[in-house]
């Protein structure tokens, strides 16, 4: 039932939840009628929490530290332009990894999360 369309959910979901919870073969003698397919184990083979990650901030030439750098293009009267500013991308080093504390669950862990 399901035809088609049911083997290739099956083979998208299938490594994602293999990566997850390992899979152990069932059914080599054919004596549960499951000949070959795969059961997801209950323990989790990866850690579900993320102690670090990449920085989304940079440092320009001076050491400040920012997310986004901007100079000040002045206006000119005589020539009618108007101030503005304009971003900086070059000559900007990104932040190493940071430290998450507390830790985070990661956001592809397959487990509904329930306030009881």
């Amino acid at each position: 039932m399901g035809g088609k369309s049911s083997t290739v959910v099956n083979s998208i979901t299938s490594p994602i939840t293999n990566y997850f919870y390992g899979s152990v073969r069932k059914g080599g003698d054919g004596t549960d009628g499951m000949d070959g397919e795969c059961v997801a184990v209950g323990k989790l083979r990866v850690n579900p929490f993320v102690h670090t990650r990449k920085s989304s901030k940079f440092y320009d030439e001076d050491g400040h530290i920012a997310h986004e750098f901007y100079i000040e293009i002045p206006g000119s009267k005589r020539r009618r332009m108007k101030a503005g500013m304009m971003r900086i991308y070059t000559n900007l080093r990104p932040q190493e990894e940071i430290t998450l504390d507390p830790p985070r669950l990661r956001p592809d862990l397959p487990v509904v999360l329930r306030q009881v």
